[in-house]
């Protein structure tokens, strides 16, 4: 008895059991000003955005990450509406999550413990003011129809602090010398709002095929 295998080059697609599914995917997009007028960054293959639940699984609650880190931008936002027309929860500096780029450690090492540092950043958080996502209200570069999505992003930036730490021995390079890190502490915002900046994200969802790609 002959044995038939069927292969695909599509990528699989799969399905979880995730409480943000209308939001979640991989999209290929477009960067505008706030203006939306000429794009700043066109579609590229590299140039995606990821939207996925956070590890409680809410409703509403997603990340969001810019992988290819034209921002770069790798946060949690909390949203009020539905992937239809959503914004952030609240705009208030105090209660939005930090971009975790933004806060990634300084590469200069402490020499003990105690001392601080604070740097100025850029993009420390971000409040999404709109967004929609919307059900094959766009086309694909071979025709197909697929989800649109928009994003009117605000980034706001400031400055982070750092306090220094001993790292214990088993993390050290040489457990035999005292070595020490940075730890996060806070993020300040830039309240004369100078640094702020707000674009636009225009694209589509991706298929998973080829002929779709960019």
């Amino acid at each position: 008895m002959a044995t038939i295998f069927l292969t695909s080059c599509h990528e699989k697609l799969e399905v979880w059991d995730s409480e943000t599914l209308d939001y979640s995917g991989t999209y290929f997009w477009q960067l505008y000003d706030e203006n939306f007028t000429e794009p700043i960054e066109d579609y590229h293959h590299d140039i995606q955005l990821m939207i996925y639940n956070t590890s409680e699984n809410i409703q509403n609650k997603v990340w969001i990450e810019d992988t290819n880190h034209v921002f770069p931008l790798k946060s949690k936002f909390t949203f009020t509406g539905d992937s239809k027309l959503f914004k952030s929860e609240t705009q208030d500096f105090d209660e939005i999550e930090n971009n975790e780029y933004a806060i990634e450690t300084p590469t200069t090492k402490p020499t003990g413990i105690g001392e601080t540092i604070t740097e100025d950043r850029d993009y420390i958080r971000a409040i999404v003011l709109e967004g929609k996502i919307l059900t094959d209200a766009a086309t694909t570069i071979s025709g197909n129809p697929v989800d649109s999505i928009y994003i009117k992003l605000k980034l706001l930036s400031g400055s982070v602090s750092f306090k220094s730490y001993e790292l214990p021995e088993a993390l050290r390079a040489n457990p035999e010398e005292r070595e020490f890190d940075w730890e996060y502490t806070h993020a300040t915002y830039d309240s004369t709002n100078t640094a702020d900046e707000t674009y636009i994200l225009s694209g589509h969802r991706k298929t998973g095929f080829v002929e779709d790609d960019h």
